[in-house]
């Protein structure tokens, strides 16, 4: 996992059940980058998880809004 996904994960499981929108999620990980390069963090990070845990599904995509860290996933 990189630096950037890292921050990434902790601003989303820092708080379980919170919404974190993309513009939340860059400043937590002190990068600026568009709307779609977050995107693709988080599909990297779901992807990295998912090579070691199959079941893994605690990152979940609120529509309109950004992501939030199901703890029950």
């Amino acid at each position: 996992m990189t630096l950037t996904e890292f921050w990434m994960v902790h601003a989303l499981a820092r708080y379980p059940g919170h919404v974190k929108d993309r513009d939340s999620l860059m400043r937590d990980a002190k990068i600026v980058v568009d709307d779609t390069t977050i995107t693709s963090h988080v599909k990297r990070i779901r992807k990295k998880f998912l090579a070691v845990d199959p079941a893994f599904q605690c990152i979940a995509t609120v529509y309109g809004m950004g992501y939030r860290w199901n703890a029950e996933g």
